[in-house]
């Protein structure tokens, strides 16, 4: 473990955010690696350089780098309506929201969101809602953003939440007719501005039992329901709840890793499992025979095959499915020939894979090197050490060894990074050794008939040249064992 973090530090210490986070997110992936490689016991991955995510000198450094940001709308300390951050929990019966001012990772646009939505529910009759007593009207406010962009200001999505059960439908229909107004205002700095209305709870916020089941469609007011991102010369549609990441530079950086890490050809498929909105496969699509991407949010589906014909590739599928039901059936009907050009990329959430995928992918022999993309770092370890565990009745076929590593500051002012992970089954890593020993034994061997043949060539030094070259030789035979028996003792 000490031996990953100081070579991880060493080599990425120039390319970390400044200040304790960022050498605290390479810190957090060396140590992900180091548990992952003690509780497998697999050798020690080569830890190499981090790569540096932030947006850039034109958005301000570290600054203001997110693309998508999730306010909660509620009241601060003092009882005024803020849009902002939760400061405290649910469980401790308390709910107070933080303005957003001064939080580094939010973008100037953004912010001028926040404050223009702030200024409009603090004059509405409909109160905040409250996470504990479940009352309340204005829930929170989604905002996406596009960075890479040429043609004038920034696009900025907003996708405002509400809970309008039991409230008469003209009152709940005014209070929104004025929230668009005040957003067709310009915004300082200038946005091209899109607004969107959710009514019940966003995803994956919690629903009380007591709480109406609203429909949760998402109806845009003013402007599109997505906006448009660049990424390696591809265009992307993102809808407000499709995954992407959430730095668009630092993506860069990500995509631009996988394609030279994933050694395809023009006969390679790629299955690229929680794929999104297709950004990974679809930045490979031109490079390999076939992309199949299972993703199980039905409008990132739709964003990734609108993605695919906007881009003018054909060679694209993508499935509507979990990943724990999907990725079995896919590779079932796989022909021999696509099995034997498989390489696979897996991007989880934070929870990481379902067992049930690291089982499939386990199960599937032709398939030789994986990619994985970890944003949580406890949760890769357990996944981790499943593909790398010995053979057994629940996980069948040649265990995974990690055999590369690399940190990517996405999350510059915070304590977490992306990490990235090649895996390659135990007995091609073995296959990969022997022959570099091999290789080596032959270029020392050929060394010493250099030298032999050299020392033959000068009679006055025969019998030194002799001597000389029988040591070498004696000295070549050996050094396949001391090299083995070096590694066992290290």
């Amino acid at each position: 473990a000490a031996r990953a973090e100081a070579a991880i530090r060493r080599e990425g210490a120039a390319a970390a955010a400044p200040g304790d986070a960022g050498r605290g997110s390479l810190r957090h992936a060396a140590r992900a690696v180091a548990d992952a490689m003690a509780v497998s016991g697999a050798a020690q991955p080569a830890a190499r350089p981090a790569l540096p995510g932030c947006a850039g000198p034109a958005r301000g450094g570290n600054d203001g780098y997110r693309n998508k940001c999730e306010f909660t709308i509620g009241r601060d300390e003092d009882g005024s309506v803020a849009v902002g951050f939760t400061l405290g929990t649910v469980r401790e019966r308390k709910h107070v929201v933080g303005r957003a001012d001064g939080v580094p990772t939010v973008s100037a646009e953004m912010l001028a969101a926040a404050r223009r939505a702030q200024a409009v529910l603090a004059e509405s009759p409909l109160p905040p809602y409250d996470k504990v007593s479940h009352e309340g009207f204005w829930r929170a406010m989604l905002a996406r953003q596009s960075f890479a962009h040429a043609d004038g200001p920034p696009e900025l999505l907003l996708c405002v939440a509400v809970q309008a059960a039991g409230l008469p439908e003209e009152q709940v229909a005014s209070e929104l007719a004025r929230l668009r107004e005040a957003f067709v205002a310009p915004l300082d700095p200038p946005v091209r501005l899109s607004l969107a209305v959710r009514r019940g709870a966003p995803p994956g916020e919690y629903k009380h039992a007591g709480e109406s089941a609203e429909a949760e469609g998402v109806e845009t007011v003013l402007g599109r329901e997505y906006i448009e991102e660049t990424l390696l010369g591809l265009s992307f549609r993102i809808s407000p709840d499709a995954f992407f990441q959430v730095n668009t530079l630092g993506a860069e950086s990500l995509l631009t890793l996988l394609r030279a890490q994933c050694s395809l050809g023009p006969d390679s498929v790629l299955l690229d499992v929680c794929c999104g909105t297709g950004t990974i496969g679809l930045a490979m699509a031109r490079s390999v025979k076939r992309v199949i991407g299972i993703e199980s949010n039905a409008q990132a589906v739709a964003d990734a095959a609108a993605n695919a014909a906007r881009n003018g590739i054909t060679n694209a599928e993508f499935i509507c499915a979990k990943a724990e039901q999907a990725t079995r059936q896919v590779l079932e009907r796989l022909t021999p020939s696509e099995l034997d050009s498989l390489v696979a990329i897996v991007d989880p959430p934070r929870a990481g894979l379902h067992p049930d995928v690291v089982k499939a992918l386990r199960r599937c022999a032709p398939l030789r090197r994986l990619l994985f993309v970890a944003c949580h770092a406890p949760a890769f370890v357990t996944n981790a050490v499943s593909f790398c565990r010995p053979t057994s009745p629940s996980f069948a076929g040649v265990p995974f060894e990690l055999v590369q590593a690399w940190p990517i500051d996405l999350f510059p002012h915070t304590p977490h990074c992306e990490l990235v992970t090649l895996l390659e089954r135990s007995d091609l890593v073995a296959e990969r050794e022997a022959a570099q020993e091999a290789a080596q034994a032959a270029k020392q061997a050929q060394a010493v008939q250099t030298q032999a043949a050299e020392a033959a060539s000068t009679p006055t030094d025969a019998a030194e040249g002799g001597a000389v070259g029988a040591a070498a030789a004696e000295g070549a035979l050996g050094a396949p064992e001391e090299s083995a028996l070096s590694r066992a003792i290290s």
